[in-house]
């Protein structure tokens, strides 16, 4: 029997898909290329998913309680079909192990200087996979709890910030001079995706309205990025923000809100919520690789699968030597997710 929830369940699971890692770097990326106007590009970015974002919930709702892995192969024919679904267990599998050693070093290097990363990793991935050996509703009430959670925290701590700034370092709001809006899109690319969770989640009569759950669930992720953007670069200028990697928590750690100050320390309450969706991330990831090679493998224990997944995971992980590169295979990973959030719907 297919497991059904509600559009806002999955709404709020592809909230969890796209809100992760890459937010607290995503003010230092887009200064990089677009300065002030980079505004703009999370919102040209924002609207491009919503077109396919609604390609997905049509096919949904077009198969009838069907996911990608039985409705691809009338479209495409079977050899297409498992192609571009081995191509997805790869990204899955890759994203989902690489946000996880960037999240370790970047725990490591803010709150637990001595605890070596492969002890964090293991954590992080052990947490989450026993997670997975629950259903699809579990995964949808804890990103309702989390997701929730994230938002309002991450709101309120962007209002902040932005009380703290200068409206002089916003300023102009549209650069014209040398700047290349769509090709500033690339280096927000892993920022973005995440709809291709709305593949492997059975559709019905019931989620007619869906694709207006997801279109304000998107426009709020927008939101979210233009706020965490605008703040950031209200308190430090682009030109100071651009020599932050995590971009976000050196801002957050720079202010002093007087009314605040019974908080102590603001990053750590961003540093948590931060944290719930790095593990939404990692959780949503794993379940859509180990959802398909359950499917492809069929007669195989759910765990034995989730135990592999797990084991190999933690291997791809631990294995770039430093975060340098780390972040670099992630970017080449966020333009696989591209193709599969964009031209796989086609």
């Amino acid at each position: 029997m297919k497991e059904t929830l509600t559009n806002r369940q999955i709404a709020f699971i592809l909230f969890g898909a796209t809100i992760g890692y890459a937010v607290i770097s995503l003010p230092k990326n887009i200064a990089e290329k677009a300065g002030t106007g980079g505004w703009l590009v999370i919102l040209i970015g924002i609207f491009i998913i919503i077109v396919f974002g609604y390609i997905f919930v049509y096919l949904g709702n077009t198969f009838c309680n069907k996911t990608i892995v039985e409705y691809m192969p009338l479209l495409t024919g079977k050899f297409i079909s498992y192609l571009i679904i081995i191509m997805i267990i790869i990204y899955e599998i890759t994203a989902c192990s690489l946000v996880t050693r960037l999240t370790s070093e970047t725990i490591k290097l803010t709150m637990l200087l001595n605890t070596p990363v492969w002890a964090l990793a293991t954590l992080l991935l052990v947490v989450a996979f026993y997670t997975l050996t629950k259903d699809l509703r579990t995964l949808a009430r804890i990103s309702e709890i989390y997701g929730m959670i994230i938002i309002i925290t991450g709101i309120a701590i962007f209002i902040a910030i932005f009380t703290q700034g200068e409206l002089t370092n916003i300023k102009p709001l549209l650069e014209f001079s040398d700047i290349d809006y769509l090709g500033t899109l690339s280096v927000i690319v892993y920022s973005l995706v995440g709809i291709e969770i709305l593949a492997v989640i059975p559709m019905n009569n019931k989620n007619k309205k869906l694709f207006k759950y997801i279109s304000c669930m998107l426009l709020l992720i927008g939101v979210m990025y233009i706020l965490s953007f605008e703040s950031c670069i209200s308190v430090m200028g682009v030109e100071t923000i651009v020599h932050y990697e995590e971009a976000l928590l050196a801002t957050i750690r720079r202010i002093e809100i007087i009314e605040l100050q019974f908080l102590k320390r603001l990053d750590g309450i961003f540093l948590i919520s931060w944290l719930f969706g790095i593990y939404l991330t990692i959780l949503i990831e794993a379940y859509i690789a180990i959802y398909l090679i359950s499917k492809l493998v069929k007669g195989k224990k759910k765990n034995i699968i989730l135990l592999i997944v797990l084991c190999l995971s933690l291997i791809i992980c631990l294995t770039p030597p430093n975060i340098e590169i780390t972040k670099i295979l992630l970017q080449y990973a966020g333009y696989l997710g591209l193709f599969i959030n964009t031209i796989v719907p086609f």
